[in-house]
């Protein structure tokens, strides 16, 4: 186990020099102890984990400490986030991982383009290396049509949805011309993932704070035996 997961970590280490050109390449990662319950039996059938790893030279990224397994469940709730800010899970779609596919992407209203019956959760369809992240995409004041209560330009709640394929730790939003007249998508890009600034454990999940102020808590579950 130990060896899937370093190499999912020298993967992403990999694919961070690739896609995200503000943070620094790396080649290697030092082992990192999660002080975290692994798995804990709770109500309602599942056995839930908070079981999670933010790597201290990588903070901005978020993985398992144990690889996700098909029929897992990963669960996403927000305590605050703001308009623009879009928290996703997204697997390697390439041995190499220079290929990523997004799963799922959540802001603080659900999951974009949501299909199943829980917005909260979505359901590992197989292994893989999968990762998290936050990105902001901030609007400007110009470019969208004005509220006719407040005057100001009004771009909706932020963009509507997300291609699936994309870089590694790069989310290439769907939306409408006037959004994206009033984001500069690119530099957002190229600035790169929100840093989280502090993470814990809270019994069976872990909460994360990030740059900015947001602030969300994640866990896996996994049916009972």
């Amino acid at each position: 186990m130990k060896h899937r997961i370093h190499g999912m970590l020298n993967g992403i280490a990999v694919l961070l020099s690739l896609a995200a050109g503000a943070l620094p390449a790396q080649t290697t990662l030092p082992q990192v102890d999660v002080v975290g319950p692994k798995w804990e039996t709770r109500r309602g059938g599942y056995v839930i984990s908070s079981n999670f790893n933010v790597d201290p030279k990588m903070s901005a990224v978020i993985y398992p400490a144990e690889p996700f397994q098909k029929g897992d469940i990963f669960d996403f709730r927000t305590v605050r986030m703001s308009d623009d800010e879009y928290f996703v899970l997204q697997e390697c779609a390439s041995a190499d991982c220079t290929q990523g596919h997004i799963l799922q992407v959540w802001t603080k209203n659900g999951g974009l383009a949501q299909t199943s019956r829980d917005p909260n959760r979505f359901w590992i369809p197989h292994e893989g290396k999968i990762f998290m992240f936050m990105q902001r995409f901030p609007m400007s004041g110009a470019g969208g049509p004005e509220n006719a209560l407040t005057g100001v330009p009004d771009h909706g709640s932020g963009f509507t949805g997300f291609e699936p394929f994309s870089p590694p730790l790069v989310l290439n939003p769907i939306g409408t011309p006037d959004q994206f007249r009033a984001c500069n998508v690119k530099a957002a890009q190229e600035k790169g993932p929100v840093k989280v600034i502090a993470s814990e454990h809270d019994g069976s999940q872990m909460k994360l704070r990030f740059e900015g102020g947001a602030a969300v808590f994640i866990q896996r579950m996994r049916a009972a035996e």
